[in-house]
C-alpha cells in the first residue's frame, strides 16, 4: 500500500490508512531534508533528519578495477561538519536530476527508504520517536550511476460524480443537488494534499460540477474524456509520472480503473454509492490499486 500513494494526507475515516499516509509524508520530508542538508550545506535540515546516533558508511567503486571498496563511516558530528564545509566552500548545488526519495516499507516504529543523490545510492533505516521520523542508519554505494534513477510513479484517483438531481427522470444531463455540491467541495478538501497535474471529467453537468472544486483549488482547467472511446495505452503514456483525478460514473469509474490495471478487478458501483475512491499506482511496470469509501 505504501508504494502506491505519493506524498499526501487524505482525510479518510480509515484510521490505519490515514496513519500510513501521514507517516509516508513525514518520511519523505525527512529524506528531502537529508538531501538538502548535503546539497545546500544546510546543517539545520540535516539535524532535523538525522538521529545523533547516526551510523553511515559506504562503498566506492574503483574507476580502474570496477570493484567496490569500503569507504568510511560518517557519524553524526562528521556529517554536520561535512555539510558546513560544503556551504563554506561554496560547493552547494541545486540538483534535480540526481535526486530521488522512495519509501520502501513502514512498520509501527521503523521504516526503510531509498535515496538517490549526487554521491550515489543510499539505503536508509528510520525510526519514529515523539511522532517524528528520523534517520538511524545509512549504507551507500557510489558514484552516482544512471541506473539508480527510477521511473517516476503515476497515480490515478478515480471517483464517481456526486449526488445528482433525480427529480426529472427525462433529464439525461442533470446538475448536482445541494448535497452533491457539498460532496464536491468535500472531495477538494479530502484531496487537498494531492498536487494533481490534471483533472479529467466526462462532459456532463454532474461530473464537471464534481471535478470543478478540486481543479479550481489547483488552478487547473478541466480536461474531458469519453469513456466509450478511450485509448488506454495512449492515456497511460500521456499521463506517465503524473497525479491525475478522473471523475466518471457508477459504471465507467470501475471500468476505467480496470482498464488502467489491465484486468477486471472491480464491478459496477452501487447506484447509491457516491463516495467510492479508486486509487491506481503504476511504478516501474508494477500496478497496484485500492478502493476506499469516503463519506
Amino acid at each position: 500500500m505504501k508504494s502506491t500513494i505519493t506524498t499526501l494526507l487524505l482525510l479518510f475515516t480509515f484510521i490505519s490508512f490515514s496513519q500510513d499516509l501521514s507517516d509516508k509524508a513525514q518520511i519523505e520530508v525527512t529524506l528531502n531534508n537529508y538531501i538538502d542538508g548535503f546539497y545546500q550545506g544546510d546543517t539545520l535540515k540535516l539535524k532535523a533528519a538525522l538521529k545523533p546516533r547516526l551510523y553511515k558508511f559506504g562503498y566506492l567503486k574503483d574507476k580502474e578495477t570496477g570493484d567496490y571498496k569500503y569507504y568510511q563511516d560518517l557519524p553524526y558530528d562528521k556529517a554536520l561538519t561535512l555539510a558546513q564545509r560544503i556551504k563554506d566552500q561554496g560547493m552547494t548545488r541545486a540538483e534535480t536530476e540526481m535526486r530521488g526519495v522512495k519509501v520502501l516499507e513502514i512498520a509501527n516504529h521503523i521504516a526503510t527508504a531509498r535515496v538517490t543523490g549526487a554521491w550515489g545510492l543510499d539505503y536508509v533505516l528510520l525510526s519514529k520517536d515523539d511522532n517524528k521520523w528520523m534517520i538511524e542508519q545509512v549504507i551507500w554505494e557510489g558514484p552516482y550511476l544512471k541506473e539508480y534513477k527510477e521511473d517516476t510513479a503515476t497515480t490515478y484517483y478515480l471517483i464517481r460524480h456526486a449526488e445528482k438531481d433525480r427529480s426529472d427522470k427525462t433529464n439525461r444531463n442533470p446538475h448536482l443537488t445541494e448535497k452533491g455540491l457539498k460532496r464536491a467541495d468535500n472531495w477538494a478538501t479530502v484531496l487537498k494534499d494531492v498536487k494533481f497535474d490534471a483533472v479529467y471529467s466526462t462532459d456532463y453537468n454532474r461530473t464537471k460540477e464534481t471535478a470543478l472544486p478540486t481543479a479550481k483549488s489547483l488552478g487547473l482547467e478541466l480536461q474531458f474524456y469519453d469513456p466509450r472511446n478511450m485509448d488506454m495505452k495512449q492515456f497511460i503514456k500521456d499521463t506517465k509520472g503524473k497525479k491525475v483525478l478522473i471523475v466518471g460514473h457508477s459504471n465507467t469509474t470501475p471500468l476505467f480503473t480496470n482498464g488502467l490495471l489491465g484486468k477486471k478487478k472491480y464491478d459496477m458501483m452501487d447506484d447509491n454509492n457516491n463516495g467510492g475512491l479508486y486509487i491506481v499506482s503504476i511504478a516501474n511496470g508494477d500496478k497496484s490499486s485500492m478502493l476506499l469509501q469516503v463519506n
